[in-house]
């Protein structure tokens, strides 16, 4: 047989170091892919935060009779309104209001219908609110 003829099945060593690299890139590549980082997940808008029939409503810190106490959000309060002078009373207006927000301007709260009327005929009759930070035991 003439050497001419005879098909060699020898591969040149280029083709196979590109062929070595090339896999080597796409194992890396499934490997980031599998273990590599997430993309950071959005916050939950305060409304998605909200439980099902609450409302979030704002206690601005006029409206407090007395600093807040130091609530971080997930806190759970009770709200007192009072009033001051010869008369002064004060009476419970929202029970279990949990704390959605807090910063130097007030306070958010998720409170039910009956707390959120409460606290806005109380506001609109003048009184003032004192926040009262529940026990976590």
């Amino acid at each position: 047989m003439l050497p001419a003829l005879t098909a060699s099945r020898r591969l040149p060593a280029r083709r196979v170091a590109i062929g070595a690299a090339s896999a080597l890139l796409a194992l890396g590549a499934v490997g980031v892919e599998l273990g590599g980082a997430t993309a950071p997940r959005a916050e939950p808008s305060l409304a998605q935060s909200l439980a099902p029939s609450t409302w979030g409503m704002s206690l601005p810190a006029a409206w407090l009779a007395a600093p807040a106490p130091r609530v971080r959000t997930g806190d759970v309060i009770d709200v007192l309104a009072v009033r001051q002078g010869d008369r002064a009373y004060a009476v419970p207006v929202a029970y279990a209001a949990r704390v959605m927000a807090v910063d130097e301007h007030g306070i958010v709260l998720e409170l039910d219908e009956e707390g959120a009327s409460a606290i806005a005929i109380a506001r609109g009759g003048g009184l003032l609110l004192v926040p009262l930070l529940r026990s976590a035991r």
